[in-house]
């Protein structure tokens, strides 16, 4: 019987074979030149695997990068109060999970897409022309705080930003009992943003079309209608030159990476229940509105 081989002849290495005339690849194990008590003889087939159902970096996104329940993203601030003291301040502002779903009587028109689309002109033209109210999320109640909530990571600034959907919800349900309702972004901005942000590379890394991660909140009120707004890269960039504004670090990485801007846009249109409907934002400001109004009043018979 052979002695025990010496742990120094004990690492092996894989060596692969291609397989002749069409067979399989195989690999085996390699010992060390000269350990004769090594098992070499066996093979091993190399097969290929099925693809990966999702991209490794969807795996965390429910309720960690975006939260799709009012109860999930409290519990995140309630456990952050010892260390974040304003998050008691917050807190305070929640409705009811009742009246965060609540449906108003009155339509309900979401306007979404990237900074310096003109989401603003437009939102304000709608409210003029419609006799609407104008409501904007994040809502203005919690803007002391972002500052702070923005230099949280990233589980706690979702979660501060998707509590402020639940508070405009609660708006949105008090000013829709008398009046249509105008908003400038609500939960598609803060998913679309959230997911893009936690894939990585190309689009097609993204959560497959129909994922649950697209899917709207079971607990949030749903609009009547939303239009994502889209612009040429290079206008919506002299757009915000002319602005003199400080940009957002999301606003940043928006200009710096193209396949940033695209993954928000794409998710942008995935999301469901209510879907997204485009509308080119590169024409004058009066005939982006007809266009809106005509969708407008075809969906919500306004």
């Amino acid at each position: 019987m052979c002695p025990p081989c010496p742990r120094s002849c004990q690492t092996s290495r894989i060596h692969s074979s291609r397989g002749e005339h069409g067979r399989p690849w195989t690999q085996q194990l390699w010992s060390h030149t000269g350990c004769p008590t090594m098992e070499t003889s066996k093979n091993y087939y190399v097969v290929a695997s099925e693809a990966p159902g999702y991209h490794p970096s969807t795996l965390n996104i429910i309720n960690s990068d975006v939260f799709y329940s009012f109860q999930e993203a409290c519990e995140v601030l309630k456990k952050c109060g010892d260390i974040i003291p304003e998050a008691a301040s917050v807190l305070e502002l929640l409705p009811s999970g009742a009246e965060a779903r609540s449906k108003p009587d009155f339509p309900v028109i979401v306007i979404e897409g990237l900074d310096a689309t003109g989401k603003t002109t437009l939102t304000e033209s709608l409210r003029d022309t419609l006799g609407a109210a104008l409501l904007r999320s994040p809502p203005q109640c919690l803007s002391p705080w972002r500052a702070r909530f923005d230099q949280e990571p990233p589980l706690i600034r979702r979660a501060f930003y998707a509590l402020g959907n639940y508070i405009t919800a609660e708006q949105i349900g008090q000013e829709g009992m008398k009046t249509p309702v105008i908003v400038d972004r609500f939960w598609h901005s803060t998913a679309a943003y959230a997911i893009a942000t936690a894939v990585s590379g190309q689009v097609c890394n993204l959560p497959a079309e129909g994922s649950e991660v697209y899917r709207w909140p079971s607990d949030l009120l749903q609009p009547s209608l939303v239009v994502v707004l889209t612009l040429d890269p290079e206008e919506r960039k002299r757009r915000l030159r002319d602005r003199g504004q400080g940009k957002t670090e999301e606003e940043q990485e928006l200009d710096h990476n193209q396949l940033f801007r695209l993954r928000v846009e794409e998710a942008y249109r995935r999301i469901s229940g209510p879907a997204c409907i485009t509308v080119d934002a590169g024409p004058s400001a009066d005939q982006v509105l007809q266009q809106v109004l005509l969708l407008i009043r075809g969906k919500c018979h306004l």
